[in-house]
């Protein structure tokens, strides 16, 4: 594919405006579009990066002056599908970095709904834009067969925040399915607390979440038990959140009414700290033998930082400079057939990777 054009809507967020400066250093000879609803913020994030800027509703997209072969990426939540059913329209490549396990299945739907796609759908929503889920499978690399992998999230209540990173607050009790030997079991969030070890992070107690990895890794590696766990540094505030949750206040507080009351909890963003993540795998060789394996992941300019860079590798798949071109049709973050070089993109770029 040789277009060198990319659009990023909510490019003046939090996580756009790195994106945008990552590509701008990487790949210099880019056409790049930062697109949002405020014509002013996406015009300040645009200027030092010598970009364009582009007024762009999210919910009621014009990609009419669009060009096809145009990369149109999603950093903002497209909870109606409305940026997506344009991209389709549009015949242009497509970029979603920002759904839960529902919202992509909903995503799906709406693809297949429509045929086979004109051009390549990318969604890479899974743990920091599908990042762990590729180190997890380069990882994985060595095994035979793989039998379990096991994310642990150490979210830092200081880190830097867009509020679409905290979003899944909303549906911390809503049920979900995880993959347990073999059979989908269904699981409620900030249930079940195990205690894992983060090395220079510490012990922590972890609980369980929603998140793509769950249902994609299972696909795409074969593990018959996949399950993600997640902490806040702070252990009050874990400690709280697992008590609402499990005395059934959390859900009481739900909706609209209440939006403000539970992000003010845990959405309080600071100047940044580190993001840890712990992935446990075990499996077999090949001839046989139990391997059990422990990656650390730490970003030390946090978990937007991360999720930046996750979108920055989708991008240079979609341009064909990541790996092999994608052939139209729907891809996940995790599915490259070699995830060496986006793990060698991540460690070039200062996330540390060890074990």
């Amino acid at each position: 594919m040789q277009t060198k054009t990319v659009i990023l809507a909510g490019g003046a967020g939090v996580v756009g405006r790195q994106v945008a400066a990552i590509l701008r250093r990487r790949q210099p000879d880019l056409r790049l579009v930062l697109a949002g609803r405020r014509l002013e913020a996406v015009q300040a994030a645009a200027a030092p990066l010598e970009a364009e800027a582009m007024r762009l509703d999210i919910d009621a997209p014009d990609l009419s002056g669009a060009a096809k072969g145009v990369v149109i990426v999603g950093l903002a939540n497209d909870l109606n599908d409305r940026l997506l059913t344009a991209a389709l329209d549009a015949g242009s490549p497509y970029l979603d970095v920002t759904r839960w396990t529902s919202a992509q299945k909903q995503a799906l739907t709406t693809v297949g709904a429509q045929g086979r796609p004109a051009a390549p759908v990318v969604f890479a929503s899974s743990w920091m834009a599908s990042t762990i889920g590729l180190i997890a499978r380069d990882a994985a690399r060595e095994l035979a067969s793989v039998e379990r992998i096991d994310i642990g999230v150490l979210f830092g209540l200081a880190d830097r925040a867009g509020p679409n990173s905290v979003a899944y607050m909303d549906r911390i009790s809503t049920p979900f399915l995880t993959m347990e030997d073999g059979v989908w079991r269904e699981r409620r969030g900030f249930r079940d607390g195990q205690v894992r070890d983060f090395g220079e992070g510490g012990p922590h107690r972890l609980y369980r979440f929603d998140t793509p990895d769950q249902a994609n890794l299972p696909a795409l590696t074969g593990a018959r038990t996949v399950e993600a766990r997640i902490a806040f540094d702070g252990q009050i505030e874990t400690r709280l959140v697992h008590v609402l949750v499990a005395s059934g206040v959390w859900k009481a507080l739900s909706g609209p009414r209440f939006e403000k009351m539970r992000r003010s909890m845990l959405y309080n963003p600071g100047e940044g700290a580190a993001h840890r993540v712990r992935i446990g795998l075990e499996g077999r060789d090949a001839q046989g033998e139990t391997i059990r394996r422990t990656v650390q992941v730490v970003d030390p300019d946090g978990q937007t930082h991360l999720t930046a860079l996750g979108a920055v590798i989708q991008i240079e798949r979609l341009l064909g400079r990541l790996g092999p071109a994608l052939e139209p049709g729907v891809h996940l973050g995790e599915a490259m057939p070699d995830p060496a070089p986006a793990t060698a993109l991540l460690k070039s770029e200062g996330v540390r990777i060890n074990g």
